[in-house]
């Protein structure tokens, strides 16, 4: 057995008990969820004034202010989240990070108004494309900067992996459910649909990367 086996194995045996490991990922997941629930419902409740604001950004400088704005406030959301899940190993860093997250969604938002900006404009399909490489770049950027942040030498890959795919993934679902549903429903509930499941999916996604990299966030 290597020696970073050994350190892994030293560090497995130092994880807390099954039982408040998983009561703590539950919870994890549940916060994830609530602020989804109540992020969708300010959506549906001022999804007006939300619109006029984007069609005025619009008008100023094509999709991408409104894409940069929206992104990282989805963000920021995760980030702050995610701040909690690893506040022992972050500390006082707590704020960084999340600067981190809104970093990598502004970036992202840019160039997801570009792609807009380029014809790939609504429908579900192009909503899949767009979101896809959104999620990507932020879940990119943010996770890279992140990894300083909170020490994730050994776990720093992973980290990048995870939060590269899993962005992606939740974007592309995410963007296309809002994209798709356009003309079908009024767009306030296409959107706060697609804000509620961004948040939840991002939550489900986190529970399964501790599932696999406990010592991330348990060690």
């Amino acid at each position: 057995m290597s020696q970073y086996d050994d350190e892994f194995k030293n560090v497995k045996h130092g994880l807390p008990s099954e039982n408040k490991t998983q009561q703590a990922k539950f919870n994890f997941f549940a916060l994830f969820a609530v602020v989804g629930v109540i992020f969708a419902i300010f959506i549906l409740l001022f999804g007006q004034t939300i619109n006029t604001a984007g069609q005025q950004l619009n008008t100023i400088g094509g999709n991408s202010p409104a894409q940069m704005i929206s992104v990282a406030t989805l963000a920021l959301l995760v980030g702050s989240i995610q701040s909690w899940v690893f506040k022992a190993r972050i500390k006082s860093r707590a704020l960084l990070y999340i600067f981190f997250s809104i970093l990598g969604g502004a970036v992202a938002g840019l160039f997801g108004g570009i792609l807009m900006n380029s014809g790939l404009n609504y429908g579900a399909g192009n909503g899949f494309i767009v979101g896809g490489v959104t999620g990507a770049i932020a879940g990119g950027i943010s996770s890279l900067a992140q990894n300083g942040v909170m020490n994730n030498s050994r776990y720093g890959s992973k980290w990048f992996g995870y939060s590269f795919f899993s962005w992606a993934i939740t974007f592309a679902i995410g963007f296309a459910i809002s994209w798709g549903l356009r003309g079908a429903v009024d767009e306030t509930i296409s959107l706060a649909l697609s804000a509620a499941f961004l948040m939840i999916s991002s939550g489900i996604a986190l529970v399964i990367f501790l599932n696999n990299t406990p010592q991330i966030e348990f060690s």
